[in-house]
Formats: C-alpha cells, sequence, structure tokens
C-alpha cells in the first residue's frame, strides 16, 4: 500500500510540473498621432475583452482611434473602471515601433 501511494504521489507531482509554465505578459497596441514616449493621457471611447483559445486580450480604444491591447489581467482591472466612468486615464509608452506600454494610471475624474 505504501508503494503504491508513493508511485502515485510522484506522478502526480511529475505531471504537474509539465503544467505549470511562466505567463508572458504584452502590452502594445496602435500609437494615435500625438501619442510619444513616456506618459500620454485621454479617455477611452470603449473596451472589450476576446477569448481566443487560451488567450484573453483586453481592448481599449481611445477617442482618436488609437488603442491598446495587453494579456496582462491586472493591467486590463485597472483601466475597466476608466472605460465604465469615461475618467482620464494614462499609459507609460516605452516603445513607438513597435508600441509597447507598460503602466496605466487612472483618475477619479473626467
Amino acid at each position: 500500500m505504501t508503494l503504491k501511494s508513493t508511485l502515485l504521489a510522484v506522478v502526480v507531482f511529475f505531471g504537474s510540473l509539465t503544467i505549470a509554465e511562466a505567463q508572458n505578459y504584452f502590452s502594445g497596441g496602435t500609437p494615435g498621432p500625438s501619442t510619444a514616449l513616456g506618459w500620454n493621457f485621454g479617455r477611452f471611447a470603449y473596451c472589450l475583452t476576446q477569448v481566443d483559445g487560451g488567450n484573453t486580450l483586453h481592448y481599449a480604444v481611445f477617442a482618436d482611434g488609437s488603442y491598446t491591447v495587453t494579456n496582462n489581467p491586472a493591467l486590463a482591472v485597472v483601466g475597466a473602471l476608466a472605460c465604465q466612468t469615461g475618467n482620464l486615464v494614462g499609459i507609460f509608452v516605452t516603445s513607438l515601433n513597435p508600441f509597447q506600454w507598460n503602466g496605466v494610471i487612472t483618475y477619479p475624474f473626467q
């Protein structure tokens, strides 16, 4: 009985190693005409979440037609309130080509 229990524990342990893998997050999109490196501010016109197989992408479209996309759920939660209220939001742009950003801040006012 002890041998079977030990064998089961070893199989479960090695099976769990194949499931665990690091999540790679990205934040990109399309910059607007006046987008610059550093903090850029605006208001989201609308937001949407798209699930494609195992990927969940969170989009936020600014009023000027530019948009941001991320698969990081923590950044999506921060931006979701701004989508619902129309409050001012800022994103920290680190690269324009390819467009990449790594921070978001929302304000409690419009």
